[in-house]
């Protein structure tokens, strides 16, 4: 089954994120966009997901199933931290709150989702 290109009006293809994809999130936050920098996290780790981890997402799945998949199929540190990283994406994506710990979830994305994660 071939992966879905966008998902909830994201950008899934691995060739539209940049190469330090925390780094920039970071980057954006510290010029006040979290919006920006939430969307660019959480879809830099859905790729990563559906890339490394083998996730299977369909076009119809929302942000709740994909969290329901990535809990019962990663491990438990990466599944929390996808959980956060959901939390903290739907509210600034639905009620345009930025999340009091966003610095932080740029700074350990990479532990995670980086190119050698742990």
């Amino acid at each position: 089954q071939l992966a879905p290109q966008k998902l909830f009006g994201l950008d899934l293809r691995p060739e539209s994120l940049p190469a330090d994809v925390a780094g920039e999130a970071l980057r954006l936050w510290h010029e006040g966009q979290a919006r920006a920098a939430l969307s660019l996290l959480y879809r830099g780790a859905l790729v990563r997901l559906i890339e490394r981890d083998g996730i299977q997402l369909r076009e119809s799945d929302t942000e709740g199933d994909c969290l329901r998949l990535v809990m019962r199929r990663t491990q438990r540190d990466k599944a929390a931290f996808f959980g956060q990283l959901t939390a903290a994406w739907e509210g600034a994506a639905y009620a345009g709150r930025a999340p009091a710990d966003g610095e932080a979830l740029c700074r350990n994305w990479s532990a995670h989702f980086g190119m050698n994660p742990a």
